[in-house]
């Protein structure tokens, strides 16, 4: 049973932020009374060291101060009604989720899905530190803007997942200035010539027969995370979850904010693709680590790069992307099957699961560009 009867937020936060806050931590039984839910919670080591919250109904995500992390939980919901507030949500909503905050407990992450969605919000976040520390609450409010694989069946947005839920108008009071001398959105996922070679790599999902596979062109120069970005956008993924690369015996990756998920990985986005592969060169690429979409990444071909030839670009592949969360390739059979079958018990259920009929013989490449554009990457491809 609750210990508590008034109202209550639970922050479920990764370790390192638990190592640091002081709070009330929860018992068995003890659920947020909030409209919106649970927040997850983390520390980025940043200057000065900022907290992040995200929420796990609408993704929305906060980012604060941390010190003093011992009023942290204190100051949590504070933080969290300026933002809603600022996103357009009604005075009623706000009075009745803050009341519903008054007690707030603190309890361990228990969902890999939000950790991703939140580890990639710090990555993005991460990139918009330059000189000064940015306006945290305006950061807030533009990475809400940014497409969350848990939400594609839903509204894709987390600021549109709220006006949904709450009637916000999803409206940026601000937007963050671009940093001196970057392109802006819809000019940076535009492809360019490339600045020395360009690799051709064939990137087949493994255990898929007949095999789905895709063939890009990428700068020789481009970082590892970058190449995931690529990919990504080739295949048709929402860059929801975590991944890897292993090229020989070394593993490459996001740095997690975590670090609850296996031993650290090399920090992907100080490596570039030109320094750890050549013609010939074979890698291997996981995404998601619970339905384990594992990738054979083959470098077919290195030449020296041609003011004709753009990049990125994907210029050939075979078979739909798999959808997200469907349980691997063995799940990923299963449904295809039920699909085929109208007859099956499970074909109108999985089919409204997925958003409508699905064609896994289908493949478009003239959508990489919209969709590199729509996952709001490309604008940090060249930052340091």
């Amino acid at each position: 049973m609750p210990c508590d009867t008034r109202g209550m937020l639970m922050i479920r936060g990764t370790k390192k932020l638990r190592d640091r806050a002081k709070g009330t931590p929860a018992r068995d039984g003890d659920v947020s009374t909030t409209e919106l839910g649970d927040w997850f919670a983390t520390a980025l080591f940043w200057r000065p060291q900022v907290a992040l919250l995200v929420n796990t109904r609408t993704f929305i995500p906060v980012f604060m101060e941390l010190a003093p992390a011992a009023t942290l939980l204190d100051r949590a919901p504070a933080a969290i009604e300026q933002v809603l507030r600022l996103h357009g949500v009604d005075d009623e909503f706000l009075a009745t989720e803050r009341a519903a905050m008054a007690d707030v407990r603190i309890a361990p992450t228990n969902d890999r899905s939000v950790l991703g969605v939140m580890n990639e919000f710090a990555s993005l976040g991460d990139h918009h530190q330059w000189t000064e520390p940015v306006d945290l609450v305006q950061l807030s409010l533009r990475l809400a803007g940014t497409p969350i694989g848990p939400l594609r069946e839903r509204t894709g947005f987390p600021d549109r997942e709220l006006a949904a839920v709450v009637g916000g108008t999803h409206q940026l009071a601000e937007v963050i200035p671009l940093r001196p001398g970057e392109a802006s959105d819809a000019d940076a996922a535009s492809p360019a010539p490339a600045s020395g070679s360009v690799y051709q790599l064939k990137v087949t999902l493994h255990d898929t027969k007949p095999p789905i596979w895709r063939r890009v062109l990428v700068d020789g120069a481009s970082t590892l995370d970058h190449v995931h970005e690529v990919i990504q956008a080739a295949f048709g993924w929402w860059n929801s979850h975590l991944h890897e690369f292993e090229i020989g015996e070394t593993r490459y990756g996001a740095p997690d904010p975590d670090d609850d998920w296996g031993l650290p990985t090399n920090d992907e986005s100080k490596v570039r693709l030109d320094s750890v592969a050549s013609q010939g060169s074979r890698l291997e690429y996981v995404y998601d680590f619970g339905d384990w979409w594992r990738h054979k990444i083959v470098v077919e071909k290195v030449r020296p790069a041609d003011p004709t030839t753009s990049v990125p670009a994907c210029v050939d592949g075979r078979r739909a992307c798999p959808p997200e969360d469907c349980g691997g390739t063995w799940g990923y059979r299963e449904l295809v099957e039920i699909l085929a079958d109208p007859a099956h018990p499970e074909h109108d259920e999985r089919q409204e699961w997925i958003g409508g009929p699905f064609d896994p013989e289908a493949f478009d490449p003239s959508q990489f560009e919209d969709d590199l554009r729509s996952h709001q990457l490309a604008a940090f491809d060249d930052w340091p």
